[in-house]
């Protein structure tokens, strides 16, 4: 949780820690109906005093509060831990970038193994609802009723969830070595990896299953957190020539390639993408 990074750029956002200097830009957003009716606990009016409790937060890093700031000027904020909320100036609204920022701090949280997501919003509340659709968050069965200071009185709301096997699933991370880019096997690879599984009794054979059993490898070394599972490698021109097992718990990694020739050619490659990634990079 604490390797949450301190400024992330988002296509032109940054998420930077909140900073005394933001008490107005706080106060003056939270004042907004058209902003602090979707907000549960925001007061009206909303104070100054109210504002430090806000920026109080960021002082704890497992909170991953962050400032949403647009050519030099405060525009948002986005809170993802225990629970998420998040809000936009309305001058900033309608350009994506809250989807964009959120995408961004998600990736990073989950960049390391970290609890489940949760997001409560009001039912009537249709930009946060799309958000988070888009982003990929399910659903939860059961609807509940929350107090909104703003309005005096509790109204219905949507809870959503997302756990990091979601979002990887989702969302699947992509790494890049040289030339080549590896991204986490799904099922659809099957045929393609069981054509590169080495014949039993040789070199690295101990690692690999039978082709008959290549789907249950897929599924039981899918990518469930950043940087470890079964990958795939693939050229410039997304074609399939390869396969490797990250995991950094293993000393040596051993991947394999659709031809002798690729494996001559980029072997390298994936070894040096292996080092990075035992060493957390």
């Amino acid at each position: 949780m604490n390797s949450f990074p301190e400024v992330i750029e988002a296509d032109g956002v940054l998420l930077r820690p909140a900073a005394q200097s933001d008490l107005g830009a706080v106060a003056t957003h939270l004042n907004m109906p058209d902003v602090a009716r979707w907000m549960a606990t925001v007061r009206h009016p909303f104070t100054d005093a109210d504002a430090e409790e806000i920026l109080a937060l960021a002082h704890d890093p497992s909170q991953c509060l962050r400032v949403l700031e647009v050519n030099g000027t405060m525009v948002g904020c986005l809170r993802l831990s225990p629970d998420i909320w998040f809000w936009l100036a309305p001058s900033a609204q309608g350009q994506g970038l809250m989807s964009r920022a959120l995408h961004a701090a998600i990736t990073a949280y989950f960049h390391t193994p970290a609890p489940p997501l949760f997001a409560t919003c009001r039912d009537d509340n249709c930009a946060a609802l799309s958000v988070l659709s888009r982003l990929g968050f399910s659903r939860m069965p059961m609807r509940k009723r929350l107090f909104f200071q703003n309005e005096g009185r509790a109204l219905s709301c949507i809870e959503y969830v997302m756990c990091v096997e979601q979002w990887l699933q989702l969302h699947p991370p992509r790494l890049t070595c040289g030339s080549l880019e590896l991204r986490p096997a799904v099922q659809k690879d099957a045929p393609a990896l069981a054509k590169m599984l080495p014949r039993r009794g040789t070199e690295g054979s101990r690692s690999w299953p039978h082709p008959d059993r290549i789907s249950a490898f897929i599924e039981h070394n899918r990518c469930r957190r950043h940087g470890s599972g079964l990958f795939v490698i693939e050229d410039k021109n997304r074609c399939l020539i390869g396969m490797v097992l990250l995991d950094k718990t293993r000393e040596k990694q051993i991947p394999r390639f659709m031809t002798p020739e690729g494996s001559d050619r980029y072997s390298e490659n994936v070894a040096n993408l292996f080092r990075d990634c035992m060493s957390g990079s």
